[in-house]
Parts: C-alpha cells; structure tokens; sequence
C-alpha cells in the first residue's frame, strides 16, 4: 500500500491533488500546527487583472497559541461573501463553471467554526469531481496517540499496514531516514511539473487553485491531474535524494 499525508488546505493547488492521485490512501494531517509561511489558509485564483490571493482570516490568539489546525478558529468578518462573489467574477464565463456553481454556492453560505472543518466539504467534492481513488482519512478520527515529525510516517504505516510513503522534496531536511529503512518503510519523493490546460485568459498563470481547473477544464480536469500533470514520484530505498 502507498500512503501519503498532508495537511489541510483552503481551495488547495493541483500538486495537492495530483500527489493524492498517487497513492491508495491519504491522511489529511489535521492534528498539526499551522506553521508559518504557508498557504493552508489562502490561495490564488485567476482573474481578469492576475492572480487573486483569497485569505481566510484566522483568530490570533489560536494561532499565537499554536493550536492544532482542527482547533483553529475562523474569524467572521464577511470573508465567505468576498470569496465567493470574488469566485463569480473570475470564472462565471468560465466553460464549466455551471458544473460547480451549485456547489460553490452552498460552500461559501455554510458555517464553519475551524479551518478543518472549512476544508472537509471542498476537499470530499473534489475527490469525487477529479475521480480520485484513493481513500481520505483525517487523523483527528484515528487512534494512533501522540505523533511528531519523526514518528507520524511509522505510525500511520503500521496503521495501515503500509509499506510505501509519498514525502515532499524537503523531507530530507528533517526526516530520519535510516530509521524508517530500518522499519521497512520505503521513501518515494513526489515533485511535480505544473501542467498547462486551458484557461479563459490570454496567458496561462500556474499555481492557482484547483477551482481554476476545475470550472476551466471540466471533465477533463481528472485526466490532467492523472497524466498530463507530470507528477512523479522518485522511489529510493533509505533516502529521499
């Protein structure tokens, strides 16, 4: 079994996607911190006028706190309005974005109290929208105890009796990979080439998030995230380089 894992993100890129398509199973780490510098909490969409960062505000105090992303507040502010209305204006000429538009609606008129549970309902729909196979745990449902960076890959691996686990380029900077050889564990670096699809813009803008895809590409957003993405995953035995 291959397994892999990442934490939640808001409205996530394709690398996000295309690194699930790769493996049987994938746990959305929502016991972590939220770390900074990253984009768990926003992300770009493609406009008229360039790429459009969409934030959602976060409670400080959870996050000066450094409180697990399951734990972290979403501030009420009229973000969900913004969002969604800034959605409209991007893409509502897009070809396939009557597909999502039902979906979308009634994803920015929900409640969400953390970030977590923000991500849950998009991340399921696109599961299904791209026909991703493999199946999605969070590891807020499981019992497998206290973890860290060093620990979670071995533990989810006995969990589910995987022998295989897709990491980031950057692994290697904080992994111990001699000890996961030594527990049989196998490393496969996923890096990743940004495919080109069409986009209802003169010149085509990389990195956005899967909406762009999905209401620009339709049906055929699947087999982007499948072949043309160029997504590989590099095994090496006892290392990641």
């Amino acid at each position: 079994m291959i397994l892999s894992a990442h934490q939640p993100a808001y409205l996530p890129w394709l690398g996000y996607f295309a690194k699930m398509a790769g493996t049987d199973r994938f746990v959305v780490h929502d016991l972590s911190p939220i770390g900074r510098g990253n984009m768990l909490n926003r992300n770009r969409i493609g406009t008229a006028n360039g790429p459009l960062l969409l934030t959602v505000p976060l409670d400080h105090r959870d996050l000066r706190a450094e409180l697990s992303l399951n734990r972290i507040r979403i501030v009420a502010d009229g973000w969900q309005r913004r969002h969604w209305k800034a959605i409209q204006l991007a893409y509502r000429r897009a070809p396939h974005f009557a597909d999502h538009a039902g979906f979308l609606e009634d994803y920015y008129n929900g409640t969400y109290p953390t970030l977590d549970q923000l991500c849950r309902p998009f991340l399921d729909y696109c599961v299904t929208a791209l026909k991703l196979d493999c199946e999605v745990t969070w590891l807020s449902d499981l019992d497998i105890g206290a973890v860290d960076r060093q620990t979670i890959i071995p533990a989810l691996c006995q969990h589910f009796g995987a022998d295989e686990f897709v990491v980031g380029p950057h692994a290697a900077d904080y992994l111990d990979t001699d000890a996961l050889t030594r527990a049989g564990i196998e490393l496969s670096v996923f890096s990743y080439d940004h495919p080109r699809y069409p986009q209802s813009r003169t010149e085509f803008v990389s990195h956005l998030s899967v909406v762009d895809l999905l209401v620009n590409s339709g049906p055929r957003s699947a087999d982007v995230i499948r072949g043309a993405c160029g997504a590989i995953n590099e095994h090496s035995r006892g290392g990641t380089s």
